[in-house]
This record gives structure tokens, sequence and C-alpha cells, in this order.
């Protein structure tokens, strides 16, 4: 009879602290709906889009600055080389003090001394080529090439500047959803300790089961701990590419369209595309272009060159002083053309066409090797991105399943129907799901990006969509 009582005490027991804690445990403990884990973290400060980010790093990093700088240096070198089409033309003067001039014999031993002592010259010279072999023509075609490359790395450095900072960007999104998830998962865990030791006291759990709880709770707090840290990280690593100090407050927000992940056209017209707009494929093939111009220009060196000359000079003769009187001074002038042919130079030239040509074996080989790794870059980021689409997908219905399981095992624990194992395997089921969804959305903006890049419209995409 002893034994019934005490049952009655645990179940009245038991039934007072349901009915006490139900309302307020059981509401404090729901989970966060799922559409909430990527909520903005408000820190506070200059507040930027992924946008405004993108267009920052365009306009102050290093690197656009730098690959801006070469663009017009090549530019300059196209300058440089379409001179050997022009003229050149040049004023020469001289002055020269005959130390002791020069003599010749007029017979009988006697010697006569020839000149004068001060020599003045001044004149214009003109030199034209007026056949090169194609020396000239293959150096303004390579210059052009090189105009060209400048053009195309800038847009190299542009679209890797933007995948970086998108990088950055959705690593702050990422920290921030997973600081969410992790500090959900330690209240809950709290609110259920807070929960067991409740029942202890009532003498509906054991010392064991509060102890449990706690360690449990004790192993959660590192990792909010953790995520924190590399949240300040990501908008560290922002700032820096920003070239913004360590210290200034820059608070990144966004939007559910920034991790929505649109249709993309088919693999086919993505391989077309990446042919067209990929910056490394176009250089490489630019680098093919180079080679060729550089072995015309090497076989050249076999080539004869004829060049026109002309001058018209003014020249002075004085004992003393400047050529005052008429009969001191004259003008000249010449007028010509030279012809040189190489003969032989020790097979100098040969040997420079067959490098050239190898140089241009060696381009050819590094474009086909670059358009296949183009074409695997492009399709693994399709690959990428189609899975993790598919797996936003699944762990999106998971996460509402393992939130509905979670309600239902609290209520089962408060009725006694369950143990506190299963319902802390409830809660970790729901911090697991929500992890997974948070890196597949994460994944999924990842792959997108790359995807861009791989394809070369990374930086294009973006203006589009910003007009």
């Amino acid at each position: 009879m002893k034994i019934r009582k005490n049952n009655v005490k645990k179940w009245v027991a038991a039934a007072v602290l349901a009915a006490g804690c139900a309302p307020m445990c059981f509401g404090a403990m729901a989970p966060t709906p799922a559409s909430n884990l990527f909520a903005e973290q408000d820190v506070g400060g200059e507040k930027i889009t992924i946008s405004d980010a993108i267009k920052m790093a365009l306009s102050d990093s290093y690197q656009v600055i730098d690959a801006e700088k070469l663009k017009a240096i090549y530019e300059e070198q196209l300058s440089e080389a379409r001179s050997g089409y022009y003229p050149k033309l040049s004023l020469d003067a001289s002055y020269s003090r005959a130390i002791k001039k020069a003599q010749f014999a007029i017979g009988g031993g006697a010697m006569m001394e020839v000149g004068k002592n001060n020599t003045y010259a001044a004149g214009l010279n003109l030199s034209q080529v007026l056949w090169s072999g194609g020396q000239i023509r293959g150096g303004v075609n390579l210059a052009k090439v090189g105009a060209q490359e400048g053009v195309y790395n800038l847009k190299h450095v542009r679209d890797l500047v933007t995948q970086q900072v998108v990088k950055f960007c959705y690593d702050i999104i990422y920290a921030s959803a997973y600081i969410r998830v992790q500090e959900e998962y330690l209240k809950i865990a709290k609110q259920h300790l807070a929960e067991t030791q409740a029942k202890y006291k009532q003498g509906l759990a054991s010392s064991l089961d509060v102890l449990t709880q706690k360690v449990k709770v004790e192993n959660i707090e590192p990792t909010v701990i953790q995520a924190k840290k590399n949240f300040e990280l990501g908008n560290l690593y922002l700032r820096q590419i920003l070239n913004r100090d360590p210290e200034d407050k820059i608070y990144l927000t966004w939007t559910r369209k920034d991790l929505t992940l649109p249709q993309v056209p088919s693999l086919e017209v993505l391989y077309q595309k990446a042919m067209e707009y990929r910056p490394e494929l176009i250089l490489s093939k630019l680098a093919v272009d180079a080679a060729h111009y550089n072995v015309n220009i090497a076989k050249a060196g076999h080539m004869p060159v004829l060049a026109l000359n002309a001058d018209y000079t003014y020249n002075g003769l004085t004992e003393q002083g400047f050529p005052n009187q008429k009969q001191d001074r004259y003008w000249s002038s010449t007028a010509g053309v030279t012809l040189s042919i190489p003969l032989f130079e020790g097979f100098k030239v040969s040997s420079q066409v067959a490098q050239k040509e190898l140089a241009y074996e060696q381009a050819v080989a590094a474009y086909q090797n670059k358009l296949k790794n183009v074409r695997i870059q492009v399709k693994e980021a399709w690959l990428n991105l189609d899975e993790a689409r598919n797996r936003i997908e699944a762990t999106k219905g998971v996460v509402e399943q393992a939130r509905e399981n979670l309600e239902a095992q609290m209520k089962r624990y408060r009725a006694g129907l369950t143990s506190q194992l299963e319902l802390n395997d409830a809660i970790a089921n729901v911090n697991d799901s929500d992890l997974q969804y948070v890196q597949a959305v994460y994944d999924g903006a990842i792959a997108l990006s790359d995807l861009k890049f791989a394809v070369g419209v990374e930086v294009e995409l973006y203006e589009k969509e910003n007009k």
C-alpha cells in the first residue's frame, strides 16, 4: 500500500510539472522556423549589399588597378611598334677644335697644314625603312596582340576579384546562419537542462540525467564561440579585398533573392559561352597568335633591309671664333638608299627561327589543354550547382520534419512516454538538418558563382543586373 502511495505521488508530481511547465517550456523550446535561419546579423555600421561590395572592389582593388596599368603599358607598346612605319627625323650638331692640324708633304721635305682650327656642323637627317622583310609589320601585329592581352587580362582580373568578393560575402552569410543554428541548438539544450533539473527536484529524473544534459550544453557552447569567430573573419577578409581598414564597420545586407538559384542554360550552351567569353581561353588563343608573329619576325632576319637616307647640313670652318663670314660656311645635302643583305651570321637567325617555331608548338598545345580544362571546369561547376539545388530541396523537407518530430518528442517526454536520450536525439536531428540545409544553400551560391566564372560572365552578369 505504501508503494502505491509513492507511485501516486510521482504521477501527481509529473502531472503538476507537465501542467506548469508545458505552456512555458514547450513554447520556449520550439525551434526557429527554417525560413529565419538566413536572417541578417545586425552588427551595425555601413550597410552594403553584395553588389555594392563588388562595385567597391572593382573600383578600389589593387589587383584591378595593377591590371589597368598593365593594359595601358600594352597600348603604349602598340604605339611604339607603329612608329616603325614613319620616317625618323633628327637634328644633329657638332663642334670640334683642332689640337694639331693634319699635314701633307708638298715636296722638298716641306709640309703643309690642312683644315681650320674650328669646325662647326649642324643638320637634319632623315631615314625611312622602305622594306624589311616584314619585321615592322610583324612587330605591329605582335603589339596588337599584346594590347588585346591587356584587355582580356583586365577582364580576367575583374572576374577573379568578383569571384573572391562573392565568396567572402557568402562566407559571411553562411557564418551568420551557422551562428543562428548553433545558438538555437544551445538555447533548446539549456531549456531542456532547466526542465530536467525541475524534474529532478520533483523526483522524476535522476542526477545522471541532469549531468548528461549539462555535458550536452557544455559541448555545444564552443561551437557557438567558433561560429562567431568565423563570422568576424569573413568580415575581415571582405574588408581586406575592399581595401578597407580591419576596424571599419561594414554591415553586409542580403535578401532571399541572393540565396535563390536561377535556372541556367544547358551544358552545351555553357560550353559555347565559355569559348566566347572565358578570358583565360582567349588569352591562351592570343598567345598562339603572338607565337605565330614571333616566327614571322624571326624569319624576316633572313631578308634584306632597304632604307632611304637624306640629310641637309650646315658646315662652318674658321681659324678663330664663329663663322660669320660667308666664305667660312656652306650648306650640303645628300640623298640615297641603302641595301643591307644578311649573308652569314653563324646560323644565328636559323636558330632563332627554330626557337620561335618550338614556342609556337608549345602555345598551340597549351591552348588545347586550356580548352579541355575550361570545359572540365564548366561541367564541374554545373554538376555542383545541380547537386546543391537537389540537396536544398531535399534538406528543406527534412528541416520541417525534424522540427515536427522535436515538438512531438517534447510532448511525449513531458508525458513520460519517451526518454531523455530520445529527446536529445530529436534536438540533435533538428540541428543536423538545419546545418545540412544551410550548407546546401551556401554550396549552391558558391557553385553558381563558380559556374559564372568558368563561363567568363561573372562581371557581365553583375553589371547587367545593376543597370
